[in-house]
Formats: structure tokens, C-alpha cells, sequence
């Protein structure tokens, strides 16, 4: 469901005159009776025309629903007093409702699996750079404790691999980094393949987003993709910081923050860090976790689409449902990659497929998250009156973008429409 939208504006929505050239229309305003130019078979509606049918003619002729067309909506946006988000506007029965039964239609109709299809490519492709940058970033960081690096990256396999596949993943992670004996240049080379992998899968969420709120990008591409890029890289740092927080055991403080603080005479840190912060860190570590988790979705759901809500939200319903089924999607995972993938014919290839599997699922609730949370904005809109039936109110944050795909769109359809017409004058001649 696109801005560009090929079907008749909603009641109220006038078309902002000057936006686009006074003869882009989409072919559903043709007002009623009118046939355009040229020769049509008898009984046969117009191939150009768009509109809306009843269930008495469907019969007859074939037709379509067209995806696109050069179609500026213009809309109400949110302002303080009328604001969806505002805390006294509960959902009633019937918008739920709604909410489920759009969520349902339209997680198929706009192909979301497949979107999420795209997105488990670029999280695949991030794989192997952002490994090496993690460990070169590791072995320049502690350059005098290599051992002790190389130790802890083997003891986190055994922690989360099936020990039938620990002496492959150990090979795998192995030949990601060997090069890291290039000290500084790999560790540029990888961090920057790993920002740009990471960066095209916030731009392919981006544009799933806009998929999912119905609108295109309408910011200019330098604005989106240095969007994107600082996004990027608040993600990959709230990454990291809940990576820290899980592999931060006793065994780390008293391998590497020990000696350091030693030679640092810092050795009351340690001991404190040692004696009375880790008990406490093992009780904390999990909620820190979820609260981190759900900050970097609510930034990512708020950000990324071309959508500017009144309010920014640290907790959505979306949000929720994102993290509890990744929940459920990775601990079926441990749970295969524990007890069957050993067993299987397949051996190693099964739990490749296994991981592809999962991370497309993942990938598939965290568009699941967002499409909740842009159906029940949608319900909100519709409860304070506003006409969000076919387009979500809010405002955009920019839409020059967006007019300029119409005039392209709108140039490419008079172009077809010349060449149209001259075979239309030519039969003409023809016949007479």
C-alpha cells in the first residue's frame, strides 16, 4: 500500500494543488461515465481506469488492482490537540478488532515475509565482518592478552554452540579471524564492511517500514542514508553493550581486569568489581538486557520509517510482541541446535539451515512488531476522527522525495500514454 496510492482519495483528503502538475489524476477520479481516448471493445471498461468495483461487475471482463499511481494524498497530521498517542485514547473493542484483522491481511497482502527474506540476507552478510571487527577490536584493546581473548572467545562457543558442531564453529570463527595479525588495517577495513553491511539492513527495514505505514520515501537520499548510518551505529554500540553485559563473567574480571588493575593500582576496583558488583551483575544482567532490547526496537520503530508521530514511545505493544517471539524463535533454536541438530543426516548443513531459518523467522516478528504498532495508530486516529480508512495520518517527515517519484511516475504514464494513442489513430486510418 504506497502514498502513491491508485485508488480515490479518502473523504476529506483533498489534493494539494501545485504539488504535482495539474494532469496527474489518478485514474480512479475519472469522473463517472467518462472514457478515455481511443477505441475500447464494447462492454469492455477502460484498461487505464481504476475504480473501485462492485460485486454485480465482477462478472465480464477481466480486472486488476493496480500497486501504484501518481497520486499525492494530502493529509490531516497530528497536532497537540489532536494527538492519537495521547494517553486517554484506549483502544476500544472494535479497533482491536481492526487492528488484528488488518494486521492479518496485510502481512500477506504486502508480502512481509519476503521483506523480511531481504532483510536475513543483509543480516547474513554483516556475519562474518562484524565477527572480525569484535575480535580485533578485543586483541588491539587487551594487545598483551591475546590468550586470554582467544580463551574467552572459546568458551563463549562452548556456551552457546551444541557440542557436536563446537570444532566446526571454532574453525569458522578461526579462518573469520585470521587476518586480525594485521593489527589497525583489518580493524578499519572489517568495522567499515561491518557499518555498511549493518547499514543496508536498516535501510531494507527502512523500506519495509514505509511499506507497512503505506507511503514511500520521501526523504532525499543523502538525508535517508545519513539517517540511516547514525542509526546504524546506535544500534551496533546498544549491540555491543548488551553483548558486554552478557558475556561479562567472574572468569573476565579476574583474567583481564585483574592484572590490569594491578598495573594500575587500581586493585580496590577489582576487588569491589570482583567481591560485590558481580553478585549483584548476575541478578541484574537479564532486565538491563530486556530494557536495553526494547529501547534499540522502540529507536528503530520511531526512526526508520518515513512517519513523525507526535511522541516518541520507549515501550510500544509492537515492540513487545517483537522481543517475546524472538524469545520463542531463539530458544527453539538453542533448543534444536541441543538435541537434534547432532542427530540429523545433515550433520553441520542441518544447523546452517537452522540458523537461516531463525533469523528469517526473527527478522519476520520485528516486522510483525511494527506493522502492530502502525495498525493500532491507525485505530487511534480513526477513534479522535480522523480519516486514516485508507492512509495513516500521521505526518510525514519529509515528502519532497515522494512528490518527485509522482512527476517521474506521472511522466513515465503520458509517455505510454502518446504511444498509446498513436496505434489508436493509426487503427483509426486504417479502418477509414
Amino acid at each position: 500500500m504506497s502514498t502513491l496510492d491508485d485508488a480515490a482519495e479518502a473523504p476529506g483528503a483533498a489534493r494539494t494543488p501545485g504539488d504535482l502538475p495539474s494532469a496527474v489524476q489518478p485514474d480512479g477520479e475519472r469522473p463517472a461515465g467518462e472514457q478515455p481516448a481511443g477505441r475500447q471493445p464494447a462492454g469492455t471498461p477502460s484498461s487505464a481506469a481504476a475504480t473501485p468495483v462492485s460485486e454485480s461487475e465482477y462478472e465480464g471482463a477481466d480486472k486488476i488492482v493496480p500497486s501504484t499511481a501518481p497520486t499525492v494524498v494530502k493529509i490531516a497530521g497530528h497536532t497537540e490537540e489532536v494527538d492519537p498517542l495521547a494517553r486517554g485514547n484506549r483502544l476500544r473493542k472494535e479497533s482491536w478488532g481492526l487492528v488484528v484483522r488488518r494486521v492479518w491481511a496485510d502481512f500477506f497482502h504486502d508480502a512481509l515475509m519476503d521483506r523480511a527474506a531481504t532483510m536475513t540476507y543483509f543480516t547474513l552478510m554483516a556475519f562474518a565482518p562484524t565477527v572480525l571487527a569484535a575480535y580485533s577490536i578485543a586483541t588491539l584493546i587487551f594487545s598483551s592478552r591475546r590468550a586470554e581473548v582467544h580463551e574467552l572467545t572459546s568458551q563463549f562457543i562452548a556456551d552457546y554452540v551444541p557440542s557436536s558442531m563446537t570444532e566446526q564453529a571454532e574453525k569458522l570463527v578461526g579462518s573469520i579471524i585470521g587476518s586480525t595479525a594485521q593489527g589497525t588495517f583489518a580493524l578499519v577495513v572489517s568495522v567499515l564492511i561491518s557499518l555498511f553491511a549493518a547499514s543496508a539492513y536498516v535501510r531494507a527495514f527502512s523500506r519495509t517500514a514505509n511499506t507497512v505505514y503505506g507511503r514511500v520515501e520521501g526523504r532525499g537520499i543523502i538525508r535517508t542514508w545519513a539517517l540511516m548510518w547514525g542509526l546504524t551505529i546506535v544500534l551496533v554500540i546498544g549491540a555491543v553493550i548488551v553483548l558486554f553485559a552478557n558475556l561479562l563473567r567472574d572468569t573476565i574480571v579476574s583474567s583481564v581486569i585483574d592484572p590490569l588493575a594491578g598495573k594500575l593500582e587500581m586493585q580496590g576496583t577489582a576487588d569491589f568489581l570482583g567481591g560485590i558488583f558481580m553478585p549483584v551483575w548476575n541478578w541484574l544482567r537479564f532486565p538491563l538486557t530486556v530494557v536495553i532490547v526494547l529501547s534499540l526496537i522502540a529507536i528503530l520503530y520511531h526512526f526508520s520509517p518515513n512517519v513523525r508521530p507526535a511522541r516518541f514511545r520507549w515501550i510500544t505493544l509492537g515492540s513487545v510482541v517483537a522481543l517475546s517471539t524472538n524469545v520463542v524463535v531463539w530458544g527453539a533454536f538453542a533448543l534444536y541446535a541441543q538435541r537434534f541438530a547432532g542427530a540429523s543426516v545433515y550433520g553441520a548443513f542441518s544447523l546452517i539451515m537452522a540458523v537461516f531459518m531463525a533469523v528469517w523467522l526473527s527478522n519476520t516478528m520485528l516486522i510483525l512488531g511494527i506493522k502492530i504498532d502502525a495498525e493500532i495508530l491507525r485505530a487511534k486516529e480513526l477513534q479522535l476522527g480522523l480519516h486514516a480508512a485508507r492512509h495513516i495520518q500521521a505526518p510525514p517527515r519529509s515528502d519532497a522525495a515522494a512528490k518527485s517519484q509522482a512527476r517521474a511516475q506521472h511522466d513515465l504514464e503520458k509517455r505510454s500514454e502518446r504511444i498509446y494513442q498513436q496505434a489508436v489513430r493509426r487503427g483509426e486510418r486504417e479502418e477509414s
